[in-house]
């Protein structure tokens, strides 16, 4: 990775430490056979802000990093629908590969009304050949997940990421950590 990638990755992460003395926010740790990601999101108290930070490692694939901000709708905090948008930088490493990129996109968590423990929630987000640089012509980072609330704040859950990279001179993404996992988000 580059120094100047890392340099804005630790500047992310110094953020979002900044951020959660402000504010309540979610750990989230996910694991499969060979891949574990694990997330830090922190909400800045009434202001619709939201960073987030993560980590991806897969034994044979490798590494990759992201850091995101975002704007939420405070329309109905304890709504059934928690949404946002934003852009999110992304910087990976393997064995052949590295690069970095800038994408754009968000989350959602919704409830079912009738059954608040139940929810569903996915992340997506895409960076185009002008943002992403190094060995990547493109990218697609992705998530879907069913998930129960154990308890008001720890939700447990399946789901299926996705992460693709159009590499230079290749026909075939390169992907990243993707298939089914399981995982635990703890809110605070």
């Amino acid at each position: 990775m580059t120094l100047a990638v890392r340099r804005v990755m630790a500047a992310s992460a110094l953020s979002c430490l900044a951020m959660s003395a402000q504010a309540g926010g979610a750990l989230d740790l996910s694991l499969a056979n060979d891949a574990v990601r694990i997330a830090y999101d922190g909400t800045q108290a009434s202001s619709g802000l939201h960073m987030n930070l993560s980590a991806l490692h897969d034994m044979d694939d490798g590494n990759m990093l992201g850091a995101g901000v975002h704007v939420v709708d405070l329309r109905k905090p304890h709504g059934n629908l928690y949404i946002g948008v934003g852009a999110k930088a992304f910087a990976f490493e393997s064995d052949h590969y590295d690069g970095a990129a800038l994408g754009v996109g968000g989350f959602f968590r919704a409830a079912i009304p009738t059954h608040p423990d139940v929810s569903f929630a996915a992340y997506a987000y895409y960076a185009p050949a002008v943002v992403s640089f190094g060995d990547a012509e493109n990218l697609i980072n992705s998530d879907f997940r069913a998930q129960y609330a154990v308890i008001p704040s720890a939700r447990v859950y399946a789901g299926y990421r996705y992460n693709g990279i159009r590499v230079e001179h290749m026909d075939e993404r390169y992907k990243l950590g993707d298939g089914w996992h399981l995982g635990l988000t703890l809110d605070f």
